[in-house]
């Protein structure tokens, strides 16, 4: 079964460009990535599965094997198991999803170098809940002193690592999309039957991807989801932030204002991932619904905003990020 699965989904596998790819994987660890043998590993190089180097030395991209076995549709890979794991909050009822919730966030740069070079610079950005009726609380950052960027979305520290942490408090919404055009555009990117996949940095926003292979990352999906809004006379903008309970992601959405005056949240890739979990609240994906759940922590930052740098020597340079968001004893918020 684990066979044939990967073999029909490398059928549809969008393959990470030449000029992107990384080849990261031995075959040892793309093995265990798509919990396969040896035997299976060659019939999928012999199928066309991209990989580099000697006959029983390949190597792989770790983006196109996460792909490839997260649509493999066997249940058993490592990718389709800690997505079925870091999703199953998607069952949850729509109180659950609205209720107020409390987390513990910690947010970490440092240089990835085993010596930073001379002139070192960190960069966070800033969680900001109260763009969503939540609020921060014991907002701490180290080392302190150092400026806060524009409008408090972001904060920058000469050294060679920097952290935020803070208590979050977010709460949910539901909320009707008033205009029948916004509900059209909603029904009409569900239709589209995209796949979320893991992109190059290079090719994350890159909306033509959308409409040409069908594939989408959060932040292609939400540039292109606001651009149909705005071509329809609606103030539209992206938003990236955070989800409580997949720590390694990124996320984005978009803010778009409704025919009543208010900005309202619609997630197009919560509704593609609700689509693969069984069970998932029907809300994630109705059209008609503007769902914001109680997991976002948003930004201040739209898409093709970065979370988290470094820079030394003289230039950009490669980071160690670490996040953790773990949930956190309740207080009233302020204004509540």
């Amino acid at each position: 079964m684990t066979a044939a699965g990967l073999c029909r989904g490398l059928d549809t596998l969008f393959a990470v460009p030449p000029e992107h790819r990384l080849d990261d994987v031995d075959r040892v660890t793309a093995r265990q990535v798509l919990g396969c043998d040896d035997h299976t590993l060659s019939e999928l190089l012999g199928r066309g599965l991209p990989a580099s180097g000697d006959a029983g030395e390949e190597r792989f991209d770790s983006r196109d094997l996460f792909n490839l076995a997260l649509y493999s549709g066997t249940g058993t890979t490592v990718p389709e198991q800690a997505f079925a794991y870091s999703l199953r909050w998607m069952r949850a009822s729509t109180d659950e999803l609205l209720a107020p919730r409390a987390s513990r966030f910690a947010l970490s740069v440092a240089c990835a170098a085993d010596a930073c070079g001379p002139q070192p610079t960190s960069v966070l950005a800033l969680p900001r809940p109260e763009r969503c009726g939540g609020a921060v609380h014991d907002l701490t950052v180290e080392p302190a002193g150092g400026t806060v960027g524009p409008d408090d979305d972001t904060v920058t520290r000469t050294a060679s690592q920097l952290a935020v942490t803070a208590t979050v408090h977010t709460r949910g919404e539901r909320a009707e999309l008033r205009s029948p055009e916004l509900r059209a555009i909603a029904a009409e990117f569900a239709a589209m039957d995209l796949r979320w996949v893991k992109l190059p940095e290079a090719l994350s926003d890159d909306v033509e991807l959308v409409t040409t292979r069908g594939v989408a990352s959060c932040d292609s999906a939400s540039r292109y989801l606001a651009g149909l809004c705005e071509r329809a006379g609606f103030a539209a903008v992206t938003r990236i932030g955070w989800v409580v309970g997949m720590l390694d992601l990124v996320h984005a959405w978009v803010e778009v204002e409704d025919d009543d005056g208010a900005t309202k949240v619609i997630d197009p890739v919560f509704a593609l991932f609700s689509a693969t979990v069984r069970d998932a609240n029907p809300l994630l994906r109705d059209p008609a619904v503007a769902l914001r759940t109680n997991r976002l922590i948003p930004t201040g930052l739209s898409t093709g905003g970065t979370v988290a740098a470094h820079r030394c020597a003289g230039g950009p340079t490669a980071a160690r990020v670490t996040t953790k968001i773990l949930p956190a004893p309740t207080r009233p918020q302020e204004g509540s």
